[in-house]
């Protein structure tokens, strides 16, 4: 059976589990074309091989627009693929993720109904609209996308709005994505999944999963970590915290990982094929800023 195990030793970002899907060897032309068929807008997305502390492996970026800045080029000169795209929701610690509001989380801007600074994904939009959770329903139910990534895309917007719903007492579907979560979010979510069923993962395991130690600003103020929307998504399963003044797990982070976890804990017995890294934005400490995604066969004798 074709597995996938998540290792978040270092937190989990929408854009990062991208990265870590294309390094496993999903194609970003795969990617662009399946994200064209959402009324997006213009968009460019790139991937580029990045390291932190000496591991190597793809950084996912997206941004509004049909084409980059000189700046943006150079920054992303690693870059060994690139793609128009339309908007995503997401601003973590890699360059985005969002949540109904914007965070960052290890240098990303979670896009949560606020905004948060979280230090894994940033992407800077400069659009300063947003998308309600009814609207991004509608957007992915009347495309074109495949059953799966339908289903599933959809399951986890739903997470993160009722999360974000029941924290600032409002109904899901009035729950709105800003900015950059708006784009960013919708991104993360919808290659992700098309990633995984590209991959022709039948079940996914996920590490133990581990929150940074800190404070976050957001629409709230000052709010230690875990960032409530990132709590309530993870209702029921294990999360505990490291010594790491950031905040490693993005709300769509958080929901990927629930979404698509059929157990959180040790990496379950693989004949490993191939394992794929996504970068983050931040620089860490203790630890470098990747998600480690493992592919093979669940070995069950």
């Amino acid at each position: 059976m074709k597995t996938l195990f998540l290792d978040c030793f270092s937190g989990i970002s929408g854009d990062m589990t991208v990265g870590a899907l294309v390094d496993l060897g999903v194609k970003p032309s795969t990617l662009e074309w399946e994200l064209s068929k959402l009324d997006l807008g213009d968009f460019h997305m790139h991937f580029g091989r990045e390291k932190r502390q000496n591991i190597e492996g793809v950084k996912f970026g997206i941004h509004e627009g049909a084409t980059h800045t000189h700046e943006q080029d150079e920054k992303h000169a690693g870059a060994h693929a690139h793609a128009h795209a339309h908007e995503c929701d997401h601003d973590h610690g890699h360059a985005h993720e969002s949540h109904p509001h914007t965070h960052e989380h290890e240098g990303h801007h979670h896009d949560e109904v606020h905004e948060h600074d979280h230090g894994s994904e940033v992407h800077t939009h400069e659009h300063q609209h947003g998308r309600s959770h009814r609207q991004i329903r509608a957007l992915i139910e009347a495309s074109e996308l495949t059953p799966f990534v339908k289903q599933h895309a959809l399951s986890i917007f739903h997470r993160i709005a009722v999360a974000e719903g029941k924290i600032h007492g409002q109904p899901p579907e009035d729950v709105t994505f800003h900015e950059v979560g708006a784009l960013d979010s919708i991104a993360d979510i919808v290659c992700a999944c098309v990633g995984i069923e590209a991959l022709g993962v039948e079940k996914i395991y996920v590490s133990s999963l581990h929150e940074g130690r800190g404070t976050i600003q957001c629409a709230h103020g000052t709010f230690p970590l875990p960032a409530p929307a990132t709590m309530e998504i993870l209702t029921g399963i294990p999360l505990g915290q490291i010594d790491e003044p950031h905040e490693l797990i993005t709300p769509t982070g958080a929901a990927i990982a629930a979404e698509f976890g059929v157990a959180f804990g040790p990496m379950p017995k693989l004949k490993t094929e191939k394992i794929g890294y996504g970068i983050g934005t931040r620089h860490l400490a203790s630890r470098p800023n990747v998600l480690r995604a493992v592919l093979g066969e669940l070995v069950t004798d």
